[in-house]
């Protein structure tokens, strides 16, 4: 039997197939479906196949939206857009052409290739060369009734069901020939339109794909003659050129050498203008995922793109549109170019229209609009973002990990530098909505691993930083600052963990927090084990010191950038007597003291060359308050080195006046402490003839070791807090992004820590323990208790549907 009784087929030369099969398949993201059908006029009866998928349809009303190119009532199943897989069946296309009426003439030049002279059978293999020499006729209408019979032909072989063994249509010579009409039949659109649609059916194979690939390759003028007829409205010739054009460029294998002449020939120029004035949502999907095609990793092309008004025209697409996949494919290429002109799809109003696809029930619909909208929420502007910004609170405690970090990432953005913003998140819940999910974070933490941890490390890095931002730069500032340390306990927590970004995020967080006086009690008293701020504090100075001369950045933070916050922080927390006391007690500890050449470590920090002039400004005025203390102050007067270095700044008023004013300073200090114990000790002439041999120096540190405690009156020099300190007041009234695309971070696996002295959770007890052991430690000042920090009332006690933690997010055991 040979191939056309089996399948049913039948080439006689007075009937035609429809030229326009609907064969198509669908993967989306939650599910695979395939669907093909065949619409015959034979002239006769039907397939049995074909017949029975058209009644299908016709008796249940089915409709993919393919055969009629309306919106589809059953769920959709459009195309994936893969090379193996594309869209086919326009409905303009849909018609059945009848075939012209031939002479008897015209019909002997088909005689010998319809029919094998053994079986009397139609012979394919026979057929195609005969075909392709009938496509070459000077007659027309001969021309015309070959090529609808090749394109039949091809129509079968892309077709599971009906395809041979063996791929018939194998010749480059073929391909040639469409090409030749593509090229020289220009006014005959029947013509054209038949081989488009060959084309077409050979490339919905991978055996025609490559079979196209190789003739482009020894004739590229393929592409060109297809770009031609993109243009070409009458009888809907375009639709077949942009999906056969699209089958050729996406093919992942060959595709490459038809993308870079399709970017020649200017391909963008043509296709662009079909995202306004196509109607058809099916169509739409194809044309957009071909500008992407095109632009992918080439300027040139975004250029024209955007010079053609291509991302405003994806906008109005995603204003008017409601098909889910049309829409998922405008937010994708939108993202491309989220990247290569922000500024421009914010001018345009891009976040306001991006904001109405975050309530869309297709989770990658969501995610795609998020991550375009978190490349573009660095760009200021001056449009109201209400909208935006509630649903980024909605989405922040999603159950989706990825959603929920990509929405703290946004928020972040879009409250830096910008007061409306802030003053919105403030009075409609959204410090409490953070604040509860950093908590969740936190005790989530340890329940993750690899790629998961790193995602919760995201997450909890964005909300800190988006805090952060909320606590400077508006009137309720200092009240959010009282809200967001009702708990130490998780920012202790994030110094703990020594992981970089975080450290930066979370030590530029208590900057702001510690200039309020009321906050430095929970600050001083929190504890987890018997670890507390002060301790930690120091312990990563000394570490990140240590990196110094090592490496300059570690995981793109900046060594200095930990330095110098360090720094900051200690400055500014040493203005609380008790404070100082429990800073000297670790600064004087063996391997805080004993950094270099045997320094403590703020006089280590002078020494760096490497060490920026605000970061040694912010230490002068750090060794300014320790002087303050009597011990440290005697630990800083024996040092030689330090004095020498004061003495050298001092000399470089003209250079550096600021800083040559607080070495003066410092310098007065210790000299006036000299002076003190100079007549302190000649009121005791019984102490040199006593211990006449030890130098002045020797004898203060032997009082100082035998009694070990300060000497009476040294409290009195405690100096008023540095209110008039212009840096501090910049500094924490700062709000500026650290970079200008603050996002764009990789994923890796389990990176390990900054620094391996601590593991990356917390010791296992509470939290907060201001009673903790300390037999295995020497023990720092211990202080009583302290009073709850207020609470401002922008922040109601109800906080929100639930005020259980576990009910708005879910504490889970497992994984994502």
């Amino acid at each position: 039997m040979t191939f056309f009784q089996k399948t049913g087929m039948d080439l006689d030369p007075n009937l035609v197939i429809n030229h326009d099969d609907t064969n198509l398949s669908e993967i989306s993201y939650t599910m695979e479906q395939d669907s093909s059908s065949y619409s015959l006029e034979m002239g006769g009866t039907p397939s049995s196949a074909g017949h029975r998928k058209v009644d299908m349809w016709q008796n249940h009303n089915f409709d993919s939206g393919f055969q009629t190119m309306n919106h589809s009532e059953a769920p959709s199943i459009i195309s994936s857009l893969h090379p193996s897989s594309h869209l086919s069946g326009m409905s303009s296309m849909a018609e059945y052409e009848p075939i012209p009426n031939l002479s008897e003439q015209q019909k002997q030049k088909f005689d010998g290739i319809t029919k094998n002279p053994t079986d009397g059978q139609y012979n394919t293999v026979r057929a195609i060369p005969e075909l392709t020499m009938l496509m070459k006729d000077q007659d027309n209408e001969v021309v015309q009734k070959a090529v609808m019979i090749m394109q039949n032909i091809a129509k079968m072989e892309c077709d599971a069901m009906r395809r041979q063994n063996e791929t018939k249509i194998v010749d480059p010579r073929v391909i040639f020939t469409l090409r030749d009409l593509l090229r020289d039949k220009v006014d005959h659109p029947n013509i054209i339109r038949f081989t488009l649609g060959t084309l077409f059916n050979i490339c919905n194979r991978q055996e025609g794909i490559d079979l196209v690939t190789r003739a482009i390759s020894e004739q590229p003028d393929i592409i060109p003659n297809l770009i031609r007829h993109i243009g070409t409205f009458a009888n809907s010739i375009y639709k077949y050129a942009i999906l056969t054009m699209h089958s050729i460029l996406s093919d992942k294998q060959r595709g490459g050498q038809s993308v870079t002449i399709a970017r020649q020939q200017d391909a963008i120029i043509h296709v662009t203008p079909w995202l306004e004035a196509e109607k058809s949502e099916k169509l739409l999907p194809v044309i957009v995922d071909l500008i992407r095609v095109l632009c992918e990793k080439n300027t040139d092309q975004k250029v024209k793109f955007v010079k053609m008004g291509g991302p405003q025209k994806l906008l109005h697409i995603l204003q008017q549109r409601g098909y889910e996949n049309l829409l998922w494919r405008s937010t994708q290429l939108l993202k491309t170019f989220s990247n290569f002109d922000a500024p421009g799809l914010v001018a345009f109003g891009g976040r306001q229209i991006l904001a109405g696809m975050l309530s869309h029930g297709s989770p990658r619909l969501v995610l795609s609009t998020l991550e375009t909208l978190r490349n573009i929420s660095d760009v200021p502007s001056k449009m109201k973002e209400e909208l935006l910004l509630k649903s980024l609170l909605e989405l922040v405690n999603s159950r989706n990990a990825v959603i929920r970090l990509y929405s703290a990432q946004t928020m972040s953005n879009l409250v830096a530098n910008n007061r409306p913003n802030k003053e919105y998140m403030c009075s409609n819940n959204g410090v409490v909505n953070l604040c509860r999910a950093l908590a969740l974070a936190t005790k989530d933490w340890q329940n993750f691993q690899d790629k998961e941890a790193q995602q919760m490390e995201d997450y909890a890095e964005s909300l800190i930083c988006t805090l952060r931002h909320l606590c400077v730069g508006h009137p309720l500032a200092e009240k959010v600052q009282a809200y967001v340390f009702r708990e130490p306990s998780i920012f202790l927590h994030k110094l703990m963990t020594m992981r970089p970004v975080l450290l930066k995020h979370t030590l530029n967080l208590l900057l702001k927090v510690v200039s309020q006086n009321a906050l430095l009690a929970p600050f001083l008293l929190c504890r987890i084990g018997e670890i507390g701020f002060v301790e930690q504090l120091i312990h990563i100075l000394r570490v990140a010191c240590t990196q110094l001369n090592v490496q300059d950045v570690i995981e793109g933070v900046r060594v200095k950038d930990i330095v110098h916050l360090c720094i900051q922080i200690l400055r500014l927390i040493t203005r609380n007597p008790d404070i100082l006391n429990e800073v000297d007690f670790f600064l004087r500890s063996p391997e805080n003291s004993r950094m270099g050449d045997g320094h403590t470590l703020p006089i280590f920090v002078l020494q760096k060359a490497n060490v920026e002039e605000n970061t040694k400004s912010s230490t002068l005025e750090l060794i300014y308050n320790l002087m303050h203390h009597e011990k440290m102050a005697d630990h800083l007067e024996r040092d030689e080195i330090l004095c020498k270095m004061l003495q050298s700044v001092q000399m470089q008023a003209a250079n550096h006046p600021e800083l040559a004013n607080l070495a003066a300073n410092i310098l007065k200090l210790m000299s006036e402490k000299r002076e003190r114990n100079r007549i302190h000790y000649g009121r005791h002439g019984s102490f040199e003839s006593q211990f006449g041999h030890l130098s002045v120096a020797a004898q203060r540190t032997e009082v100082m070791n035998s009694h070990g405690e300060t000497y009476e009156g040294a409290g009195e020099q405690w100096s008023q807090p540095m209110s008039d300190d212009s840096m501090m007041e910049s500094y924490c009234n700062s709000s500026g992004r650290d970079s200008s695309k603050t996002y764009n971070s990789p994923m890796y696996h389990s990176p390990p820590s900054m620094y391996p002295e601590y593991p990356n959770g917390p010791p296992s007890g509470p939290y907060y323990d201001p009673h903790a052991s300390t037999s295995t430690r020497p023990t720092p000042p211990h202080y009583g208790n302290y009073d709850s920090p207020p609470v401002y009332n922008n922040i109601p006690s109800n906080q929100g549907p639930s005020s259980h933690l576990s009910d708005q997010y879910p504490y889970r055991q497992g994984r994502f």
